[in-house]
């Protein structure tokens, strides 16, 4: 009898651990508990319409969280739309709670309006049609407006000048290292994409042309924000996105302003002058959901390509160090979310706060950017014979008559952005504005900035060359 009744349970209690293995009933949405799971994040099982409104209620609270340290109470909103999968949701999602507040359930709309800003990429990129991406905004009622990256050598009369990179002296270990340019005339015969392809052309490597085309688009897109009156703008980057800057802005020496790059609201281009304060409420979603959302919500995105689109993993840092991020998270899979809660813990360090703005990228840019390059510039050193004979024509060169360095107005990120630059590339216009401002601001000490001690006489000098070019 005890054999009789002992052996069927024995075997019966594998068998239903195998069920609650393998079988479906047990695998329920983590949500309602009740439909079969479709999608799985971060070990939690999701069906699909919970699915799509926890990324709803992510977006909200990412926002809600930004708006309660909102500068003015009911701003104009820009959503920074370049057509990829990431801004087309938060336009869509941004959308959505606009409209929700509108029919009501709020007494009054949080923000005035909303508006989408795209910077045309054509003049780079073939086949690449910004009017799918403005349909996207149309398709959802929301004004689009379009700035495009030649628009930076626009020129506007006969006494528009750039910046000219003529010569730089590199020399490892010393101090004597300039980045030397010269006032030139903007060529009105040639156009302006020409301009920008030759800009781009100039540069050293996928991972400068990449750095100067988020200089430029982020130029812009700011430009656009205020010719719109907005006061907020909202960035796509993603929890992925962030993870992945985080190491390839560090690597490529922007740690000094990182907090103002990877925030969650941060003023944008790394001053409260510019007007415009930056938001990134997707921080809390990773590419994975975002896909997810796109394909069940329909939502359209456009394909737009890059500079090292069907390139190798190790064409650029900003494609390694994605890849290295997805492929950690995909094994590891709370890496993204604990990146991103760290990087919302960073705060700018004081110097960073009273800091001159560098001339290229407008962040905050290190006093002692330069020796700190010096030091861990990894190069043969020269011998003394070759030494002099690279320094001596840089003091003919740097004469305020023919050029002038601006190494002390370049942060360590374009420093080595500029490194590798062919002579006669000339900067975008924005360059020189920045610069008259900082030259008719009073200068920095000699002792901050490791200049000679004739540098008065040559800021005197360089301040009646470019007084006619004065607004």
């Amino acid at each position: 009898m005890c054999d009789a009744t002992d052996t069927p349970a024995m075997e019966s209690q594998p068998q239903l651990q195998k069920e609650r293995v393998v079988g479906t009933p047990s695998k329920l949405c983590v949500k309602c508990k009740a439909a079969k799971p479709s999608i799985s994040i971060r070990r939690s099982l999701y069906c699909r319409d919970c699915f799509v409104r926890a990324s709803v209620t992510k977006f909200r609270t990412a926002l809600s969280k930004s708006r309660k340290r909102m500068p003015v109470a009911r701003a104009r909103v820009m959503v920074a739309l370049s057509g990829g999968a990431t801004s087309s949701a938060m336009l869509q999602l941004m959308a959505d709670y606009q409209r929700m507040e509108l029919k009501g359930y709020a007494a009054e709309p949080t923000y005035a309006s909303v508006v989408a800003g795209h910077v045309d990429e054509s003049a780079l990129f073939s086949g690449y049609d910004d009017a799918q991406i403005c349909d996207i905004a149309a398709a959802i009622d929301i004004e689009c407006r379009v700035a495009r990256l030649e628009d930076v050598f626009a020129l506007e009369g006969d006494r528009a000048a750039l910046l000219e990179l003529v010569h730089a002296t590199i020399a490892p270990g010393t101090t004597r290292d300039q980045f030397c340019v010269q006032l030139t005339r903007g060529d009105e015969s040639k156009p302006a994409r020409e301009q920008l392809r030759a800009l781009f052309a100039g540069l050293g490597s996928a991972t400068d042309r990449e750095d100067m085309l988020d200089i430029i688009k982020s130029f812009l897109l700011a430009r656009l924000a205020r010719q719109a009156q907005c006061e907020l703008l909202l960035l796509g980057d993603s929890g992925t996105r962030i993870a992945s800057k985080l190491v390839s802005l560090t690597s490529r020496g922007r740690g000094f302003s990182l907090p103002l790059e990877v925030g969650a609201e941060t003023p944008f281009l790394g001053s409260s002058s510019s007007g415009v304060m930056a938001y990134r409420p997707m921080r809390d979603l990773i590419m994975k959901e975002i896909a997810f959302f796109n394909l069940w919500t329909r939502q359209p995105s456009v394909v737009v390509p890059t500079f090292t689109t069907g390139a190798p993993e190790t064409a650029s840092i900003d494609r390694l160090t994605e890849s290295f991020v997805v492929g950690l998270d995909r094994d590891f899979v709370s890496t993204v979310p604990t990146v991103c809660r760290t990087v919302q813990k960073l705060e700018l360090c004081p110097e960073a706060l009273t800091a001159a703005q560098c001339i290229v990228c407008s962040m905050p840019a290190e006093a002692n950017a330069q020796a700190w390059r010096n030091r861990l510039t990894v190069n043969v050193a020269p011998s003394e014979q070759s030494l002099e004979h690279d320094i001596a024509p840089s003091a003919d060169i740097q004469s305020p008559l023919s050029s002038f360095g601006v190494t002390a107005h370049l942060c360590y990120s374009c420093q080595s952005l500029l490194h590798f630059a062919k002579p006669g590339v000339a900067l975008p216009a924005f360059c020189l504005e920045n610069y008259r401002e900082q030259a008719t601001a009073s200068p920095p000490s000699d002792a901050e900035n490791d200049i000679d001690a004739d540098s008065q006489q040559r800021r005197e000098s360089l301040r009646l060359r470019i007084e006619e070019f004065f607004i």
